[in-house]
């Protein structure tokens, strides 16, 4: 089967009209308690990269319909807890576990299961990380002016609370010119700190390549003889304009520096951040990406998450799903699509460089559509696919592990599965909708999709996809205006499951 990509969402070929066929029987749906207690002190795990959808969920609520390529599907899985059913707490750095059910996706009528990856990790939520040394590189330039580098001055802020005493932070400045601005200081020079962060000035234009080139040379001095990790830290609203500002650059900058164990966590600040250039650069090995436009909300995941940031559990996990006869895949969402790899016989492979803690247990979502006869008469029970896995441990363990994904039916402590099923219909239904409405100007056919959506979502009982509601009400206010349809009473325009909040069959 032909495939596409769409930012980070791979879609199959368009849906082709299929054949009633009576011997095929669903799955009945179960009650399910979205309320689930997680496993005592465990913490879960997501891949490296973008860790958030703040941006486009920014751009929203200011009224605004964001381009596709800003919606991420990694970082908006990122946000959530997925767990599956997990018979004891993890007791390695990283667990995997692998289920599938039956699935509707209004935006990819093929589809018809969806499998979830999941990732768990049995580091001890009280942990104690490793001492860092870390490089600031602050983008001082004339775009920065006003609330991004008030928002990054709170940031650096925030980030001073939560250093140990054999801590060290050094800050590197870019703009027209680039410079150490803080030697490597540490914490217990906190007025020192203080007033570097406070001394910090807009001027000149952004060139970043030189800005990281400097953060990662003084990275790799720095790091000699010092018993810890580190990592730069890129504060930015990327619109680099001198130097070279492909992305290629940036690429290899952080490559060269993940090969000597340097990570990289890339902040995005502003109205004007542009999500692609950071998004590659966070997927090298030891990168992730966050977007903060308030200050409370920074400062509170700074002080409640920075150890995390900062903690590498895994690299380099190479997962392979093959799908059962009679089955293609139809999708994968969770990871960047540049990831992907496709073999002849229509199995696929990807790396993930980099594992992440979480307080959220993260997964990597698989879609498949049947083909032939095969798949369409397949029943609860029957095998979907194999997923084979390995990775490469921080502590040096990960022993290759295969998962048989298996048709069963939603279960109370299956919330992951049947969250990522309504994140994936949002992915999908989001990323469609915003593509009409800027590459076709069809305001109507973006409203009726979104519209719809927020029946779906508004159906659900999972009140962890609150914010879901909230960020699809915004947009369906807006397109509502759009397409001349401000005003009108809501009316959901599809039967809903009253318990996932999806199509009934």
């Amino acid at each position: 089967m032909q495939l596409w990509c769409v930012g980070a969402v791979l879609l199959g070929s368009p849906a082709m009209a299929q054949e009633d066929d009576e011997d095929v029987q669903y799955s009945p749906r179960m009650s399910i308690d979205f309320d689930v207690v997680s496993v005592e002190g465990s913490l879960g795990a997501t891949p490296g990269g973008a860790q958030d959808i703040r941006f486009f969920r920014d751009r929203v609520a200011d009224g605004e319909v964001p381009l596709p390529q800003v919606f991420t599907p990694e970082g908006l899985f990122s946000e959530h807890d997925l767990p599956l059913a997990e018979e004891q707490r993890c007791p390695r750095l990283l667990c995997t576990n692998a289920k599938a059910t039956d699935a509707v996706l209004p935006a990819q009528p093929d589809v018809q299961f969806m499998g979830l990856v999941g990732f768990t990790s049995g580091l001890d939520p009280d942990f104690q990380r490793a001492p860092l040394n870390l490089v600031a590189v602050i983008d001082k330039s004339c775009s920065m002016s006003g609330e991004p580098i008030e928002t990054v001055k709170a940031a650096l802020q925030a980030v001073t609370h939560q250093l140990r005493p054999d801590d060290q932070l050094s800050i590197v400045l870019y703009g027209s010119t680039t410079h150490v601005h803080l030697p490597p200081s540490t914490a217990s020079n906190g007025r020192k700190l203080r007033d570097a962060i406070a001394d910090i000035a807009i001027d000149g234009s952004t060139n970043m390549e030189a800005g990281l080139t400097l953060g990662f040379d003084l990275a790799r001095r720095t790091r000699r003889g010092f018993d810890g990790t580190s990592r730069v830290m890129l504060f930015t609203d990327e619109r680099p304009n001198t130097g070279r500002t492909d992305a290629g650059s940036f690429m290899g900058l952080a490559h060269d520096a993940s090969v000597d164990s340097i990570g990289m966590t890339t902040v995005g600040v502003g109205v004007q951040f542009g999500a692609e250039l950071a998004q590659k650069v966070s997927s090298v090995r030891g990168g992730n990406l966050f977007f903060f436009s308030d200050h409370a909300d920074l400062r509170e995941q700074i002080h409640s998450d920075f150890d995390l940031w900062v903690t590498e559990l895994a690299y380099d996990l190479e997962l392979t799903v093959r799908p059962a006869p009679g089955l293609s895949i139809a999708g994968v969402y969770g990871v960047p699509g540049s990831l992907v790899q496709w073999t002849d016989d229509g199995a696929l492979q990807l790396q993930v460089a980099t594992i992440f803690p979480s307080k959220s247990r993260g997964g990597i979502a698989v879609a498949f559509a049947a083909d032939d006869a095969r798949g369409k008469r397949l029943r609860p029970g029957d095998a979907l696919g194999r997923v084979t896995l390995g990775y490469e441990a921080r502590d040096g363990a990960g022993d290759p592990v295969t998962h048989q994904l298996r048709w069963s039916q939603p279960s109370r402590a299956d919330v992951g599965l049947s969250r990522v099923i309504a994140l994936v219909d949002e992915a999908t239904t989001l990323k469609k909708a915003t593509a009409l409405h800027h590459q076709s100007n069809d305001q109507e056919g973006a409203y009726q999709l979104v519209h719809a959506l927020l029946g779906r979502l508004q159906s659900s009982r999972d009140g962890a996809l609150e914010p879901e509601r909230d960020l699809v009400r915004q947009l369906d206010a807006t397109l509502a205006r759009l397409a001349g349809r401000a005003g009108e009473a809501p009316a959901l325009t599809t039967q809903l499951d009253p318990v996932t909040g999806l199509p009934g069959r």
